[in-house]
């Protein structure tokens, strides 16, 4: 009769949403669009920050206060913070196996999806604020021109897409790791308190009957090695 061995090979999963939660705090504290043209220099951040620089004269920054930039940039700020939150949340969890394969991917497809579609949802309002026309520091920017098309898209855009890729690519790392059939092994006297033969029914000696992991809570609704659903 032969029985499964222990596996590690989930256990540098919780890099991934480590490493999407890192990018997007980046995402924040980087410019999401720059300008420079013969000596001048523009920069635009989420949270509404605003720089601007021309050679030989010491740079200015100032906060935009037309409506319709400020609630984009409050709504896209809150909201890549709580992914942030989401993930490093989820990369702890992860760590320590204290959640199932439902709740990784439900964590992780969540903070991809909020990423990207408030980022899309920034880029879209400031454009259309700045097609308006704006001020800023008393300068009249006139109405009629696109933003992205005057700005070039900064790394505060470009890492916020790279944390929502690489939390899918953990989403499909992890799914593949939960699924995979480990080697069999056959069964030892020393390691048999640890596991049993995958025949045995879970009802009665709680083992899964898809890998024979030890379950040791009786009311899970999943197996924490494999995501198997009982």
């Amino acid at each position: 009769m032969a029985m499964y061995k222990k596996t590690e090979a989930k256990e540098y999963l919780w890099l991934f949403p480590l490493f999407a939660g890192i990018c997007t705090v980046i995402a924040i504290l980087a410019p999401t669009a720059h300008f420079g043209y013969s000596g001048i220099t523009w920069d635009w951040w989420m949270w509404d920050l605003v720089t601007m620089g021309v050679s030989g004269y010491p740079p200015i920054s100032a906060f935009i206060s037309d409506t319709d930039f400020v609630i984009p940039s409050i709504v896209s700020t809150s909201a890549l913070l709580l992914s942030i939150v989401n993930l490093f949340i989820l990369s702890g969890s992860t760590k320590k196996r204290n959640l199932d394969t439902k709740e990784f991917i439900v964590m992780s497809v969540v903070s991809a999806v909020l990423t990207i579609g408030i980022v899309i949802y920034y880029m879209v309002s400031v454009d259309i604020a700045f097609y308006d026309g704006m001020t800023v520091e008393g300068e009249i920017f006139p109405a009629g021109y696109h933003f992205w098309e005057a700005f070039d898209t900064g790394l505060g855009i470009i890492l916020s897409f790279i944390s929502a890729i690489v939390s899918f690519i953990g989403v499909g790392v992890f799914r593949y790791y939960s699924k995979r059939k480990e080697d069999i092994v056959p069964p030892k006297i020393d390691t048999f308190k640890e596991y049993l033969p995958v025949s045995k029914p879970i009802g009665s000696l709680n083992f899964c009957p898809e890998c024979g992991y030890k379950v040791l809570h009786t009311g899970v609704k999943f197996c924490t090695n494999c995501g198997f659903k009982f």
